[in-house]
């Protein structure tokens, strides 16, 4: 008896256990002992800005070619910063994640939209495996924190405030 999906009943239930079953995780999961004070200690940069512009680069994510085929097109992210809680972000700088191809890891990041971002930073080691990517971007997207932000100023303060703490304690 298959599911109304035209899938067989199995594979509906292995589907589903797949997702139901805790403390399996894959290479997207967030880590179980996450908190929010771990990922602002952890940020080279916290900040919030107005992302200017998205476009594809060709550089290499990871090893092989950034292409369709293997799912890490990385996407670097043009931002101009309103507000900073962590290090020092350019005024009108540039970030980057992946796109979500084939399972790869990355955050949708809408031109024209805030979004309070959390960034990896490149430390010696990932600048001198990878010149090409660390000259044109500061830092990898977070994608467990980094998050749209509302247009509504009320809303926007709110959103904010956990972060602001968090930036007062260090």
């Amino acid at each position: 008896m298959g599911s109304r999906l035209g899938l067989p009943a199995s594979l509906a239930l292995a589907l589903l256990g797949a997702v139901a079953r805790p403390g399996i995780a894959s290479a997207c999961s967030m880590p179980l002992d996450w908190t929010p004070q771990r990922a602002f200690a952890e940020a080279a940069l916290v900040f919030h800005g107005l992302v200017t512009a998205t476009e594809l680069s060709s550089t290499k994510v990871g090893g092989p070619s950034a292409d369709v085929g293997d799912g890490r097109i990385l996407v670097n992210v043009r931002y101009e910063t309103i507000e900073v809680f962590k290090g020092k972000p350019e005024a009108n700088g540039t970030i980057s994640t992946t796109t979500l191809i084939m399972g790869g890891c990355g955050l949708p990041v809408l031109t024209g939209q805030h979004f309070l971002f959390y960034v990896e930073g490149f430390d010696e080691k990932a600048r001198k495996d990878s010149p090409e990517l660390a000259g044109q971007t500061q830092g990898m997207i977070s994608i467990y924190d980094t998050q749209m932000l509302p247009p509504n100023p009320e809303l926007l303060d709110e959103a904010l405030a956990d972060v602001r703490a968090l930036a007062k304690k260090h």
